[in-house]
């Protein structure tokens, strides 16, 4: 029998999700640890030593607690970057301001010592190793060994050495011949701290999710749910220099297909080496995230002129993609589908990104499929 231990914050729907797909199957509930309790130290992970045992991380996510802890945890790790940073205890006393970006590289910094302290710690086996979730959750790094394993990729401007400032990012358009360009937060989820950049002659614009807000002389950043659009320089630099100091991801921003008169990309999840749950986001904007209120379609609505060989070697892509982190059960994949309908780029790996709620694969969803999966010994 196998036994499932969850690490996860207990009140977000993944929860609730992974335990039922445990039900469906006559299994026993995971046993849950919330990331709270854990990252107090209450608990170590190597006091569960059992056969066909498996451990579970998943997103941390929608608890400033957590956020606060990480924060403090990543205090005392100095990485030389130009990031902004706080003192341990100060971190804890954080207030709390909904959407603000706080400190996003010492929150990184801090989960990747965590979760390097609980590898130490396991004895059984996991669904996605940390030491993947920690390259995953690193947009930088993570696209170079996609590029290195010859994933298509777009083009990376910061792809041999990073770019600094607003300035610098405008002489290296300049020299790489690139008018339009993604900056994103290297650390970022769900779209936050993403801006598309493009520049024509004199003029300039930043679409973006990131709310640049000044109050008593203080200047604050907001990931925003409402796309917003800049074009003022000293704002538009205010933005980028923030973003770049935190770590950035630089890279071409690459045109999309059209689904109903708008561009759209799709996620793909792969499970076990294989790609499974599919779903196309329609968007409005750069960005097609499905919670900034884009539009989700099924497979079924590719465009007819999307030929099955081409549909089937982007998904091989996917595939190759997922196996560059072979340490990994599941991932998420945004697939950029290029307008001539042949084309294709990996824009991102997700190590959380199996929560497709209402999209199935032969009837079952992404976390029935995971089990499924793993009680047919195939991972």
């Amino acid at each position: 029998m196998l036994k499932l231990i969850l690490i996860a914050n207990p009140e977000t729907r993944r929860v609730e999700l992974f335990q039922q797909a445990l039900t469906r199957f006559g299994l026993p509930p995971a046993e849950l640890i919330s990331y709270e309790t854990l990252l107090t130290e209450q608990y170590a992970l190597d006091k569960w030593n059992a056969p066909n045992l498996w451990f579970r991380f998943d997103a941390p996510e929608r608890n400033f607690t957590v956020d606060r802890a990480l924060i403090a945890a990543g205090a005392t790790v100095n990485d030389g970057g130009r990031h902004q940073r706080i003192g341990a205890i100060a971190a804890y006393h954080l207030p709390a301001d909904k959407g603000r970006i706080l400190y996003p590289r010492q929150w990184y910094l801090g989960w990747r010592q965590r979760l390097q302290d609980w590898a130490g710690q396991i004895h059984g086996r996991v669904f996605n190793h940390p030491a993947d979730i920690i390259t995953m959750f690193d947009k930088v790094q993570c696209q170079r060994i996609l590029a290195d394993h010859n994933i298509p990729v777009p083009r990376s401007l910061n792809q041999h050495s990073s770019i600094r400032s607003y300035e610098h990012l405008r002489e290296q358009m300049n020299a790489q011949d690139c008018q339009r360009v993604f900056v994103k937060l290297a650390h970022g989820s769900s779209a936050s701290g993403v801006v598309a950049y493009e520049r024509r002659g004199t003029a300039e614009r930043a679409v973006t999710t990131v709310e640049r807000v000044i109050e008593q002389g203080e200047r604050r950043f907001y990931n925003s749910r409402k796309i917003r659009q800049y074009c003022d320089s000293h704002e538009i630099a205010d933005i980028i220099n923030f973003l770049l100091n935190e770590s950035a991801q630089v890279e071409a921003w690459m045109p999309k297909a059209r689904l109903e008169g708008r561009e759209f990309d799709a996620r793909v999840v792969v499970i076990a080496g294989k790609a499974r749950q599919v779903v196309l986001r329609v968007g409005n904007s750069p960005m097609t995230n499905l919670h900034l209120g884009n539009d989700r379609r099924e497979v079924s609505a590719l465009p007819k002129s999307l030929s099955p060989q081409y549909w089937s070697e982007m998904l091989h892509t996917c595939e190759r993609a997922a196996a560059c982190f072979p340490r990994s059960f599941y991932c998420g994949i945004d697939l950029l589908i290029a307008p001539n309908l042949r084309d294709h780029y990996i824009l991102e790996l997700n190590a959380f990104g199996d929560l497709l709620q209402g999209i199935t694969w032969q009837g079952w969803d992404t976390y029935t499929t995971e089990i499924a999966m793993l009680l047919e010994e195939k991972f």
